[in-house]
């Protein structure tokens, strides 16, 4: 049994080959360049990754927010705003909308606007006046933090008070901002 395997291996190496390729008349392999695989970039990762993560965050906290972040962008993509759990989303975002305008009884007087918004998906809740100042209240379900600001416009000037409160800390600020 050897000995036929060795006659045969030496007959296939010594045997010339009876197929011939003429190289001049051979074509050039075109790998086709894949267009269809979406390619990840830093630009997208950033999108993702939060990068003002604390040294002291937990790692479910850090989880959470990776994921939160994640799936804001997918949701938020133009695929799935063409389908019906993304249609059903933007409908629903547009009725927890919500503008009451209170007019100026003459033409000296002040009109006064409250906008309310409500983000469900996203666990926010907005209010805003405009009328004899500016002011805005945010609430944060998922950071359970709460953001006022009031603005008042004096000339080219910008005087602000800020307060923002979440679990660990209470920060309030007062400032200007000019422009010119």
């Amino acid at each position: 049994m050897k000995l036929i395997m060795s006659c045969l291996l030496i007959l296939g190496f010594t045997c010339t080959c009876l197929g011939k390729v003429d190289l001049k008349a051979t074509k050039r392999l075109i790998i086709p360049k894949d267009t269809v695989t979406p390619k990840i970039t830093k630009a997208d990762v950033a999108k993702v990754i939060p990068l003002d993560l604390k040294e002291g965050d937990s790692q479910g906290t850090v989880i959470s927010r990776i994921a939160d972040r994640g799936f804001s962008l997918w949701f938020n993509s133009k695929m799935m705003k063409e389908t019906a759990l993304g249609r059903f989303a933007e409908q629903t975002q547009e009725k927890l909308k919500t503008d009451v305008v209170v007019p100026a009884k003459d033409s000296q007087g002040v009109s006064h606007k409250f906008s309310f918004r409500v983000e469900a998906f996203q666990a926010l809740a907005k209010v805003e006046y405009s009328g004899w100042l500016k002011a805005a209240f945010n609430y944060d379900a998922k950071a359970s933090a709460t953001d006022i600001i009031v603005k008042e416009k004096f000339r080219n000037k910008d005087l602000f008070v800020t307060h923002k409160a979440n679990k660990s800390e209470d920060l309030s600020m007062v400032g200007v901002a000019w422009s010119w």
